[in-house]
């Protein structure tokens, strides 16, 4: 492997590790976020925001392989990083109308907690979930490579989650809610940034030696 490739495959391994942390992260400040409004009781806003976030990350999968064979790769993997950090960086502005909205229209705690959870985790979970299998196919050069690299994604991307999850539980729970979501959603906005400027970039030099 060359300088240049080892650096790009480092840069990718660092992306899908950077949205791992991020997705553990949002699922236990999700149930944070949810708690004051609908109980901590673990059969209601534990079971609706896992259940939300394995849903929304199984159709990230989904839709990040599909799209990964369609589009340019990079460039979608940084609209949809800024599309996410977007989300969460606005997203606690509407926590709390989000949650009063299931009671004003009738939903008890239990289907009120999964719709709330659906609104407001579904759509930058499912963005954070397009990176796997992205990575994986940015990665690969040859068939016989897909296997190595998308154990190699996982279980790195796995381990950052892992980190994720223990900081958040041990230490960011303690923190302002807001203020650790909106700045997880700047990081996430300034990596899609950094990723869709090298996109244009790299087509433009693409471009001029063609």
């Amino acid at each position: 492997m060359t300088g240049n490739n080892k650096m790009r495959a480092t840069g990718v391994i660092f992306i899908a590790c950077v949205c791992g942390w991020f997705v553990m992260e949002l699922e236990i400040l999700g149930v944070r976020a949810l708690a004051p409004y609908f109980g901590s009781a673990v059969y209601v806003v534990m079971g609706s925001v896992v259940g939300v976030f394995l849903l929304s990350l199984s159709a990230g999968y989904m839709s990040g392989g599909w799209l990964s064979k369609k589009v340019n790769i990079q460039r979608m993997l940084g609209i949809n990083l800024i599309l996410c950090g977007t989300w969460l960086f606005a997203m606690p502005a509407f926590i709390e109308p989000v949650c009063d909205g299931m009671y004003n229209i009738g939903l008890d705690e239990r289907w009120g907690s999964l719709l709330a959870a659906i609104i407001l985790f579904g759509l930058p979970t499912m963005l954070l979930g397009t990176v796997t299998p992205s990575a994986v196919q940015w990665l690969t050069r040859q068939a016989s490579d897909s296997g190595v690299n998308a154990g190699l994604v996982l279980a790195l991307s796995t381990t950052a989650s892992f980190a994720g999850c223990v900081v958040t539980a041990f230490y960011l729970v303690l923190v302002s809610l807001r203020l650790t979501i909106r700045i997880s959603g700047i990081i996430l906005f300034v990596l899609g940034c950094a990723i869709l400027v090298q996109a244009v970039l790299r087509r433009r030099r693409w471009t001029s030696s063609s």
